[in-house]
């Protein structure tokens, strides 16, 4: 199988908020243009919550206790810098510092102390596989599991998507939304619950998110997803005979799965999962997740600069 290419590293959506609301409700309500929107009580006349404006692609939101700034750090970078509106190209690490720090000569506001609540991290990843053909047929399976959501947008996207209550894991086919005239699979996760940004990565505000050690934290998080990812190569069945060809083939489906979870012992499921993933290893059916695993190490540590 032909080598993939690069990768490349990215904090994407991120929600922020203050409580302390007054400082940016003023910033954005000062301006003598018609961009910042807010709402009126048509009874009384009076300006009433929310109001909202956009710097770029960003967000900015004051209801009547608090102050949110929020949306795709990656894509307001490119728009700021004349890249245009999307989230395919490079974000290295000073690309993220330049991006905070335009963002707060935007908002004429120091937002470094800002608490956030979602963070979205992710890679950009050129392959020499269609990730299109690779999410039809090798990207099968989340820890076993049916993932929860999936589309492909009339033929113009294809992605997958599993949920669990305080994060999502994510991948699709960047290239084909974007239109692009090469292959780009994009792997990212969204942590929804602050407790967890706090407790795992000890990201708590915007500051947080300049420290390289929590960024890493995040990758090897994202690292752990992506191993319960069952990414199988395509079977070459004239190879594999009797009982294991058929382990193998009913592995590959999700249904075959929860049967046997609902059906058998405990013992006897992960033990029957074991065997399936040492026939894979046995008949070398896991090479495009092996490829792409030591991808994301290698380049995560040229791409965060200090290593």
């Amino acid at each position: 199988m032909s080598k993939i290419n690069t990768v490349n590293i990215m904090i994407d959506f991120i929600k922020t908020y203050t409580k302390t609301k007054e400082s940016l409700e003023n910033k954005i309500k000062s301006y003598e243009d018609s961009e910042t929107i807010c709402n009126l009580d048509f009874g009384t006349g009076e300006i009433v919550y929310p109001c909202r404006r956009y710097f770029e692609n960003i967000e900015v939101r004051i209801t009547n206790v608090s102050g949110f700034v929020r949306n795709s750090m990656h894509k307001y970078f490119n728009l700021k810098n004349g890249f245009g509106d999307n989230n395919y190209t490079d974000f290295y690490y000073p690309d993220i510092m330049t991006s905070f720090e335009q963002l707060q000569a935007d908002l004429d506001e120091d937002i470094s102390d800002y608490n956030v609540t979602n963070l979205e991290f992710g890679l950009n990843i050129q392959t020499s596989l269609s990730p299109k053909y690779m999410l039809d047929n090798n990207i099968l399976m989340f820890n076993f599991d049916e993932f929860n959501q999936k589309d492909t947008f009339k033929g113009k996207g294809m992605y997958k998507q599993y949920n669990r209550s305080e994060y999502y894991v994510k991948i699709y086919d960047k290239g084909l939304q974007y239109k692009l005239d090469y292959n780009l699979l994009r792997v990212e996760i969204k942590v929804t619950d602050s407790k967890l940004l706090k407790k795992r990565f000890g990201i708590h505000t915007v500051q947080d998110i300049y420290d390289k050690n929590k960024l890493e934290l995040m990758f090897n998080f994202l690292l752990e997803c992506f191993d319960e990812v069952n990414i199988i190569d395509s079977l070459a069945t004239q190879e594999i005979r009797g009982e294991e060809k058929t382990v193998i083939e009913l592995g590959k489906s999700p249904h075959y799965w929860r049967e046997i979870k609902n059906s058998k012992s405990s013992s006897h499921y992960y033990d029957l999962r074991t065997r399936f993933n040492n026939l894979l290893r046995k008949y070398n059916l896991d090479t495009i997740k092996l490829e792409l695993r030591d991808l994301l190490v290698a380049k995560f540590r040229t791409l965060i600069g200090d290593r």
